[in-house]
Order: structure tokens, then C-alpha cells, then sequence
């Protein structure tokens, strides 16, 4: 072994890392505990404490806000002239494809329903004046040959279109009702890793490249609050979707030099088809309602809660000793309400 063994690169820089992180605080914290709290030792512990919190949960979002809102908004026009919105025929993906064209973009739409594109584009295109092309894709359809078919097309509508500045990671599915890992149908399974996962990286890597090339554009991936916690008889959905928000929030800091910015946006429900709503709540609000905040989180971070009720909800589940253990028990009671209802329905559809 030699006995002159030096730092590599990686530890230099951890070094320089921790040097600029700790170095600061350990000159820092003796001076406030020695002027402001003499002797006081708890009262410099309780001080600390309440300074994180501040930081956490008050300061911090309340200059991300003013940040985000008033000093340095993002203006979506500077990624491209079109943007790209995954699962646009409902929900969420709808309102990201509505809301593009009220900011002058037009919208390239890749979902599984012809009758329902054309739809859309014919309301996109007589309420903003702008254009709407749509490339047919089932997700969870993995069969070679299928998705050649789904890159040649979806590669010759990007090269009809001047720049594609926005892709919108919206397409994704969930169990259809709370359950137990082993009990949920395979089908369902597959279904969630293809559509949410697979999804994912595919529209992700598709994009990408032209974006590099021309040093700008913008990812956008819903994922959801439940990867942000342990989420009971949620499991697989909810590691999907931490797939997503992973993912997203790694390109963040990967695609940075190149001009292009990530974001993952981790609502909890809102209204939607996988939470049926005819009017919005203060804790399940409309599509709308996460939109527009998404979009000025953009550029500004790696990871966001767009919606402040939601926001709320995770300081809560963060902070809170039992979160886990209390989602359960939601989860099980609306389990428990599903299946009520479906033996209902079994039983009205026997007597008829």
C-alpha cells in the first residue's frame, strides 16, 4: 500500500463542500450563544429550534413566494413557441394545455384518444388562436413495434414545430382503490410502471436532445405528495411517482448548464379523474388552482408544492411524529367505502 496517499478529486471537492457549509455556522453560533444568551445554554437550544422552524416553514416560502411572484417571474414565452403536454385531455393536462395557449404558445398533445384530441383542439384552437397538433400514444403500450410507430411520429410532429420549449410529464394512472400491495391486479401494476415511470423518461429523452442543442427549455413532471411520505395501501402508485419526482429533480441540477429548467410538482388531490369533484375544496382545489403556481415555480426550483393549501398539508406530514400511521387509517377507511359501494352495485345489478 502507498504509504503517501493523497485526496482525489471527489474528496476535494466534499471537502470544499463541507469547509463552506459548517465554516460559517461554527464561527457564527458561539458568537450569539456568548453575547446573547450568557449562561443560558437552553435558551440558546430554544433559540436554534425556533430559527429553524422559522426558516423552514415561514421565512423560506415567504421569499420564495416573493421571489417567484413579484421580483423574478418566469416568463414560459423565452423556452420555445410550443410546448408539449402528456395526458392533455383532462384534469391537470387539460388545464397546462389551456393555460399555454392563454399565454401564446401552441400545444403539441400526446395522449391515447383521437375523438378527444380533436375535441381539444378544436376548443384550444377557437378560444386562444393558437394551433394544436396531437400525436396518438397509449403508454401502457410497450410493444416494440408500437412504440417505433409512436418516436417516428412524435419525431416528425418536433420537427414541424419551430421549438418546443415545454414538456409537461403529465400522463399517469393510480390503483383504482386503496389496496394492499399483493392484492392489487398485475394489470394494474404494469399499467403504473409503464405509464408513470416509463412514461416519464421516454417523453423526457425524446425532448431533450433538442433542447440541449438549442440551450434552452423546461420540464415540467406532476408527480404527487404522496411520494413525499410513506403512503399506505397508496404503495406502488405512490413509488412511482417518487420515481417521477426523483427523476425531475435530479435534472434539475443535471440540465442546468444547458439552459434547460426542471421541475417536479408534488400536489396532494385535486379535481381530477382520479379524484371525482364536481367543484373544488380548500384542500382539493381545481386544476387551475396548481397550474399558474407551477408555472412560476419554474426556473426557480428543483421541487414544489404549487398549491398553498398543499403546501400546508406537507409542513404538517413533515413535522407531524405519526403521519404515516394516520394515512393509513384514511386509506383504510376509503378503502372500506369503496368496497361498500361496489357491493352495492353488485347487488342493484343482481336484482335487476
Amino acid at each position: 500500500i502507498n504509504a503517501k496517499m493523497g485526496l482525489d478529486v471527489k474528496e476535494k471537492n466534499l471537502l470544499k463542500f463541507v469547509g463552506g457549509t459548517l465554516l460559517p455556522p461554527v464561527v457564527v453560533l458561539p458568537l450569539i450563544s456568548r453575547y446573547l444568551f450568557p449562561g443560558n445554554f437552553l435558551g440558546f437550544v430554544g433559540f436554534l429550534t425556533v430559527s429553524y422552524f422559522a426558516h423552514k416553514s415561514l421565512l423560506s416560502p415567504a421569499w420564495f413566494h416573493l421571489k417567484t411572484r413579484a421580483l423574478r417571474r418566469t416568463d414560459v414565452r423565452k423556452y420555445g413557441d410550443w410546448a408539449i403536454v402528456t395526458g392533455a385531455t383532462s384534469g391537470i393536462g387539460m388545464e397546462f394545455t389551456h393555460t399555454f395557449g392563454k399565454l401564446g404558445l401552441n400545444v403539441l398533445v400526446v395522449s391515447r384518444s383521437v375523438p378527444k384530441m380533436e375535441a381539444l383542439k378544436k376548443d384550444f384552437e377557437e378560444r386562444h388562436g393558437k394551433k394544436l397538433k396531437y400525436v396518438q400514444y397509449d403508454f401502457n403500450n410497450t410493444d416494440p413495434a408500437v412504440l417505433a410507430s409512436f418516436k417516428a411520429s412524435f419525431a416528425s410532429a418536433l420537427s414541424s414545430v419551430r421549438s418546443a420549449g415545454i414538456l409537461v410529464n403529465n400522463v399517469g394512472l393510480s390503483n383504482e382503490n386503496p389496496e394492499y400491495v399483493h392484492l392489487i391486479p398485475q394489470g394494474e401494476v404494469d399499467q403504473m410502471l409503464n405509464v408513470n415511470n416509463g412514461g416519464t423518461v421516454l417523453m423526457s429523452r425524446l425532448v431533450l436532445p433538442d433542447m440541449v442543442r438549442r440551450r434552452k427549455g423546461a420540464v415540467i413532471t406532476v408527480s404527487s405528495a404522496s411520494c413525499t411520505h410513506p403512503t399506505a395501501l397508496l404503495s406502488v402508485y405512490s413509488a412511482t411517482k417518487g420515481f417521477g419526482n426523483q427523476l425531475t429533480r435530479s435534472m434539475h441540477y443535471e440540465y442546468k448548464e444547458f439552459g434547460i429548467d426542471c421541475l417536479s410538482i408534488t400536489p396532494y388531490y385535486f379535481v381530477s379523474n382520479m379524484f371525482k369533484r364536481r367543484k373544488g375544496t380548500y384542500l382539493a382545489p381545481l386544476p387551475s388552482e396548481i397550474v399558474e403556481p407551477a408555472l412560476l415555480s419554474l426556473g426557480h426550483a428543483a421541487e414544489a408544492y404549487p398549491y398553498w393549501g398543499h403546501y400546508a398539508m406537507g409542513v404538517i406530514g413533515h413535522y407531524y411524529w405519526d403521519t404515516a400511521n394516520g394515512l393509513l387509517g384514511i386509506m383504510k377507511r376509503s378503502k372500506a367505502r369503496a368496497e361498500a359501494k361496489a357491493k352495492r352495485k353488485a347487488e342493484e345489478d343482481k336484482s335487476k
